[in-house]
Formats: C-alpha cells, structure tokens, sequence
C-alpha cells in the first residue's frame, strides 16, 4: 500500500508552537506517513486558499491540531483556520460518520478541547511532553492501520453447529470469484443496474460499440462517498481520451455525484465541438469497492467501423491498472483477490486494424457482436502478471476477427511501452 496522505491543519500561534507543530510532521514522516505541512510545502507567491482546499480534499486524513487559540479561531470563522472549517465541514456534510479528520488537543485549558463543527470525535491529547512518545505511536499506528490492539476474528457458536461469517466484509467468494450460492460477483444485482443504465444512455446517444468494465474484490470494503471519490482521483491513469474514471469536475453536469451505495460520474456527449462526433463514459463505484465502467469506442473519433488492435490492448492495461491504483487506494490488502471482467459489444461488421502505420495488420472483419473475457488476480501481483492478464482478456476477442491471433511478444510490446507513458 502507498503511505497514507495526511494533511496539518494548526493556527500559528507562536514560533514555539510552529516548533512543536513541525517536529511532529517530521516524525510523522520518519514513520511512515506522508505529512504535508506548510512550513515545507507553501512558498512565497502560492495560492494559499488553493493549498488549503487541495491539502484537505486530495489527503486520506486531516490532523486538526486544536489548541485553545485553534478552537477560538474555527469557531469564529477567522483567518485560515477558518476558511479551513468550512472545506472540513463540506466532508462532513457528506458523511458525518467519516473518520478522515483527527483532532489532537494541544495547549488547551478551555472546557471546549475541539470546534464544535467536529462533534463529539475522540481525540488524542499531547498535552503531556512527558507522554509525546506513547500519543506518537498511537496515532502513527491509527493512520498506519497498525493498531496495538486487535480485534479477533468471529468465531462459530458452539451452540448451533453454524458458523457465522468471520471479519466485517458484507459478502466473500472464493478463488473462482463465486459466491457461497454460486452466483457470480459480477453478476450481482449491482452491476446489473449500472449495465442497464448505461446501455440505455448509449442507445440514446445512437452509439452502437462500447467497452464495459466490472471489477469486483472477493471480500468487500466498507468505505464512505468521500473515501471512493479521492481513491478514484488518485487512481486515474492519463493517456488518449478519456481516462477510465474520467474526473471532469469542472463542468457540473458531468463532475462525480454521491449516492447512497457510493459515487458515479457520467459524460455524455451528443456532438463533440472539435471532431463533431458522440462520446460517452460512465463510471460508478460502490461503497463496497465493486467498480463498473462502460466507455464508447476511441477508435469511433478516428474512423468508421474499425477496432484498433493496438488501442484494445492499450485500454485494457489501462483497466487493469487503474484497478490496481484503486484497490490499493482504498486500503485492500495485498493478497486480496479480484474479478475483473472485460466486455466489447458491437463488434459485428467492424475491420480490426491498427491506428499505427508502424503496427500495420492484414484487416480482418467480426461477425459476432459480443466479446466478453474474465480474469481473477491478486492486487499485489497486477504488475507482474501484467502482460498474461491482458492477454486473457483481449485475444479472445481478436479471435473473431477472422481467426486474428498476436505473438505474446506484441502484448509485451505494447503493454511495457504504455507502462512507461508511451502510447503505440
């Protein structure tokens, strides 16, 4: 897992406070956690509203560090602790049960240790110097992930001869990515809501090719809107078109909405202003880290009817990437085993080419209209089954161009080279 992003929110009360303030950030950071503080981070000449509202937004958890002058200002509004209030106090909105913020009470005599906009949070209490060392390990281990005490598994009840389901995950499968039922976890009610919206959407916008995606882990997460969107944000890997779990958050008809099973992002456009033709994306993420994906064709900006070998293989790296980006940025351990399912729909009456004179091919045309390939992997070894992965997911779609088959060599080709920011 990357070191989780923390952000420390603090008034300036005096030089000897930004002293204790800046020792704490650099002990944070000796121990693993990836702090950004101010007295390194802002420069003469920065946005500071800007970095403010970037640091709390884009970092996994906020230190509020809640002296008595700290309260005073956030519960008037002054200065940027302050402004500081009002971006937490959005999250908040949102989900009020986050554990993303953590007060730390230091110099701080007054009945109020914490702003009123935090509630009733526990804190951690640096008062004592005499005590920093014990309430570092605690919260480097509460922002780690690493708490000194554990809490055991569920076991069976020795009375009913059942045994109950073990840990908090909402559902398991096993290797196969089935359920105790036998059903597929990518074929949950879930997945098939978002598939019927999207389609709908398509059909509308008359697009007849699509690529859909599902992505399931086979034990779930329990994560809230605000934790999906930033693991989202940080995941998206940047290359021609729009990038799987586009974020066009600047244009509010098309900016990422919470809903109450997780978040959703949805572009749809009817006429492009520069190549005149229709696009859509769709993306959803369930509070369970189920992810679904449908994404109308590049290759329909560039030409009619064709599918770009190349460009198949180089999309579906991208999904297996971004589904490694993801589940490592919602926390999911390691050895967690995902589903990945990859569909292509409207392929009947297409030329598989390819969009680069350097990879010319003999075309070859499809005349079956559905593609749909699955593939189970461990999180922590995405990278290194890489290559093989998207080549399970992909040849068989190439198969129906005519028999079309590629040597492993050019799956390694292209896969390394989109690896290392080169698009082929």
């Amino acid at each position: 897992m990357p070191p989780p992003k923390v952000f420390l929110s603090y008034s300036h009360d005096s030089p000897t406070h930004k002293a204790w303030v800046l020792k704490l950030a650099s002990d944070l950071r000796a121990n693993g956690v990836d702090a950004t503080l101010d007295q390194w981070d802002l420069t003469p000449g920065q946005d500071l509203v800007a970095y403010m509202q970037q640091g709390i937004v884009t970092s996994d958890r906020v230190l509020l560090v809640c002296t008595q002058s700290y309260v005073t200002k956030a519960e008037q509004g002054a200065g940027g602790v302050g402004y500081e209030r009002l971006i937490v106090t959005a999250e908040l909105v949102q989900n009020i049960d986050t554990r993303k913020f953590v007060p730390l009470v230091r110099d701080n005599n007054a009945k109020s240790k914490v702003p009123a906009f935090l509630g009733p949070r526990l804190y951690i209490d640096f008062s004592s110097d005499a005590e920093y060392a014990a309430k570092l390990e605690e919260l480097s281990r509460e922002l780690l992930g690493a708490p000194a005490a554990v809490k055991p598994l569920l076991g069976a009840n020795p009375f009913s001869g059942t045994a109950p389901a073990a840990g908090s995950v909402t559902r398991s499968a096993g290797p196969t990515g089935l359920t105790p039922t036998g059903k597929a976890l990518l074929d949950d009610e879930w997945f098939q809501a978002q598939g019927a919206h999207a389609v709908e959407a398509i059909t509308k916008l008359k697009l007849k090719a699509h690529m859909e995606v599902r992505s399931a882990l086979h034990s779930g997460l329990n994560r809230s809107q605000i934790e999906l969107l930033n693991a989202v944000r940080k995941s998206e890997i940047r290359t021609f078109g729009w990038p799987i779990g586009i974020m066009l958050e600047s244009r509010d008809e098309y900016r990422p909405r919470p809903f109450q099973d997780g978040v959703r992002a949805e572009v749809a456009i009817a006429n492009d202003s520069v190549s005149g033709r229709t696009s859509y994306d769709y993306w959803a993420l369930r509070s369970t880290g189920d992810f679904y994906l449908m994404q109308s064709l590049f290759e329909d900006q560039r030409a009619e009817n064709k599918v770009f070998f190349n460009t198949r293989i180089v999309r579906v790296t991208e999904a297996l990437l971004f589904a490694s980006n993801l589940y490592h940025n919602l926390g999911a351990a390691p050895e967690s085993r995902l589903s990945i399912r990859v569909t292509h729909r409207g392929l009947s009456g297409r030329e598989l080419t390819s969009s680069s004179l350097n990879r010319d091919i003999r075309p070859g045309t499809a005349h079956e209209q559905q593609s749909q390939s699955e593939v189970v992997v461990e999180l922590g070894r995405i990278r290194d089954t890489l290559v093989d992965d998207v080549q399970r997911l992909i040849a068989p779609m190439f198969m129906l161009f005519d028999f079309k088959e590629f040597a492993t060599t050019v799956y390694e080709d292209i896969v390394r080279r989109f690896e290392k920011g080169e698009v082929t």
